[in-house]
């Protein structure tokens, strides 16, 4: 009788599976279908990171390299690939897939897995606690396909490799109800952490964080035998991590070298999620493409593929109904309890409310946790829809509500969580030249040779181009979240990563050149239009070659700039670019101009400022230009560079000054207070004093 119940629910197991696969196929996979090594699952140039990770694995392996750091990237110093997001499980589990078809068609495989896995592990837990196929193949589905889901598909591989998550509630909840005993749980635990930790450090971290929440308000909540299980078990959760920490000491080692990240990459407060999204969908899902919604979510703080906190009215109303209903039983005051936190948590450090940033929130003090500080709140979604998932599988599985119920309750999640319907909103062309997929790059470039690409770093697919060669190049450059800060200290990477204009375009370029022993520039067909006018005082022949333009440089041609240094780059940059905005602003004021409309791309649309200077509209510009009203009137204008590099600005300009502020807003002291690397300097001028000023300045 046992063997055949277990082979019924093996059954109705492997038909969950397929449902969710023929699903995520549907809803991701259908642009695809025609060309699927020409497009990918994705929208930003994120997706080519993981491209490059699912070749690197296997690479370092094969060729017996240290696969924790590579002068490939951002050469010649190299990189700790420990800072970034590695995926080493992922990409050697598809190392076969990618040597056959290659890292596109490998990525596109992943992307179009995980949802449906993530559902399936889902649907195993909800299956466990609700004990009924439908409902939890409801639950599965509200998991695996969230709108968390849908936002991070579309550029975050490692965050949507959730499925270990659901897994790891099953194993303690059979460990706690005896099912399974000490010497098998530990082992098990410690192996899914293993995967958890080499899918994503952070699904690691969170996953950690958010159980030890659960088991907490377990503990409080239940009764005293409850409670004896969970101490009881902690000891044997403390053996599994220690297991997985002696298993991940070398990467560990690495990770924590001198120099890895003590702050967030991210601003939290900038990722969090905003309160109007727990009930408005996105574009993502179908109903937020209709009337003004679109509007309304492009309000919303984060990136677009960082906005999943849609949760939907239907969802939450099911879980009100089924918390009144069954408040007396401990694991819905758990659910209920945990659902609270992992929402509140992702609202982040303090609340946004249609884009607008209010009061502070609890999430600002617990930011300052070692490694969960790194994780961004509003992707602390997918333990809320974990579960809402199990509350919505066990009120389908009641015998409250009526059949009719039921089903419109079924047709509403369907409605309000169903993904967009265009095909082309899930996938986006792979820009990728025939110099790379047919080998002329072979023909053209020496092995090892460190080349520049253009578009540069997270500004195009430098990651899958290097890829698709099998490593054969390195790049003064690349796509790793963290930049090094020798990179960041040049000019011309700013211009670069910008695609905007910079005084001296040519020494500066010539001299990154030299001190990065790079020999060829390469260039994409999409940029040659802005590259070229910029690239012709060089003087070499760019050849023209499947799709791309080859500029390539003899020693001879850079020996000029050998003992040209970063900050004496740097200085020259700030000091042209702040006279050219001081001048700029003179000449706008003295010609009537409305200084609250005053911003660099105003000045640069009435030729103030040189074409491509900057591409936003905004007064403070990514590309690290300030040019408009403060208050009281003043005039502020302002760079971005390191304290010694602005040093020369601030003491050429600091008698005309009204105020000075660095980093900004924060005013001026000498020494300055806070980190003074690559930060905004903004100085202060009433109209004498910018008149003053603009004497001195260099045009």
């Amino acid at each position: 009788m046992r063997n055949s119940l277990r082979k019924r629910r093996d059954r109705f197991g492997l038909a969950a599976l397929a449902i969710y696969l023929t699903l995520s196929l549907i809803i991701f996979g259908r642009g695809l279908a025609r060309n699927p090594n020409g497009s990918y699952v994705g929208l930003t140039a994120d997706p080519s990171v993981y491209m490059w990770f699912l070749v690197w694995w296997p690479y370092a392996i094969a060729h017996r390299l240290n696969p924790f750091v590579t002068n490939l990237l951002w050469a010649p110093g190299g990189f700790n690939l420990t800072w970034t997001t590695g995926i080493p499980l992922a990409g050697i589990v598809a190392a076969p897939i990618t040597a056959c078809f290659g890292p596109v068609v490998a990525y596109n495989l992943l992307c179009l897995i995980a949802p449906a896995l993530a559902a399936w592990t889902a649907f195993m837990l909800c299956w466990r606690i609700a004990s009924r196929f439908w409902p939890a193949l409801v639950g599965g589905y509200i998991f695996g396909f969230s709108a968390y889901t849908l936002a991070e598909i579309r550029a975050h591989l490692l965050l949507i490799l959730i499925f270990p998550v659901p897994l790891a509630v099953i194993l303690v909840l059979r460990r706690l109800e005896a099912e399974i005993r000490a010497a098998t749980f530990v082992p098990l635990m410690a192996l899914l952490l293993a995967a958890s930790f080499l899918l994503s450090i952070e699904m690691f971290a969170t996953m950690t964080f958010f159980g030890a929440i659960a088991l907490a308000l377990a503990a409080v909540l239940g009764p005293d035998e409850n409670r004896r299980r969970i101490y009881a078990l902690l000891p044997q959760l403390a053996i599994s991590y220690l297991i997985v920490l002696a298993l991940a000491s070398p990467y560990l080692y690495y990770f924590f070298q001198p120099g890895f990240p003590r702050s967030p990459v991210n601003s939290p407060a900038a990722y969090s999620a905003d309160l109007l999204n727990f009930i408005v969908p996105t574009p993502a899902n179908a109903l937020g493409t209709l009337g003004a919604l679109p509007s309304i979510s492009h309000r919303f703080a984060g990136a677009v593929v960082e906005t999943g906190a849609c949760f939907g009215l239907p969802l939450l109303a099911i879980a009100v109904i089924f918390v009144r209903t069954h408040w007396t039983e401990m694991r819905t005051r758990l659910l209920f309890w945990f659902i609270v936190v992992a929402m509140l948590a992702s609202l982040g450090p303090r609340l946004h409310l249609a884009g607008i940033e209010l009061f502070g929130l609890p999430w600002k003090l617990i930011q300052h946790l070692p490694l969960i500080n790194n994780a961004l709140p509003g992707r602390f979604t997918m333990y809320a829809f974990l579960g809402l998932a199990i509350v919505a599988a066990l009120w389908l599985a009641s015998d409250a509500p009526t059949r009719s119920a039921k089903l419109a309750s079924v047709a509403a999640f369907a409605i309000f969580l169903l993904p967009n319907l265009s095909a082309r909103f899930w996938v986006a062309p792979v820009d990728l030249p025939a110099f790379f997929t047919d080998g002329d790059f072979r023909r053209y470039l020496a092995p090892r040779e460190t080349v520049v690409i253009l578009p540069y770093g997270a500004g195009g697919p430098s990651m899958l181009w290097q890829a698709q060669s099998a490593m054969y190049f390195r790049m003064a450059g690349g796509w790793t979240s963290i930049m090094p800060r020798e990179f960041e200290s040049w000019p011309i990477v700013n211009a670069f990563l910008y695609r905007s204009y910079i005084p001296g375009f040519t020494d500066q370029l010539m001299a990154f050149l030299t001190h990065h022993n790079v020999s060829t520039i390469i260039i994409g067909d999409r940029e040659r239009q802005l590259w070229e006018p910029l690239m012709a005082p060089l003087h070499p022949t760019p050849i023209e070659a499947g799709g791309i333009e080859l500029y390539s440089f003899a020693p001879a041609d850079l020996a000029h700039w050998r003992l040209v240094t970063a900050l004496e780059m740097e200085r020259r940059c700030d000091a042209a670019r702040f006279d050219a905005l001081l001048i700029a602003a003179r000449k706008y004021l003295a010609s009537g101009g409305d200084l609250d409309r005053l911003s660099p791309r105003r000045a640069e649309s009435m030729g103030l400022l040189p074409v491509h200077s900057t591409n936003e509209a905004a007064v403070r510009t990514s590309n690290g230009l300030f040019l408009g009203a403060l208050d009281g009137g003043l005039v502020g204008v302002g760079v971005v560079g390191s304290i010694d590099a602005l040093r020369p600005v601030i003491a050429k300009y600091r008698g005309d000054a009204a105020r000075i502020y660095f980093p900004y807003p924060r005013e001026f002291t000498d020494p300055p207070r806070g980190d003074t690397f690559m930060r905004q300097l903004v100085i202060a001028f009433n109209r004498d004093g910018l008149a003053r000023a603009s004497t001195k300045a260099v045009p």
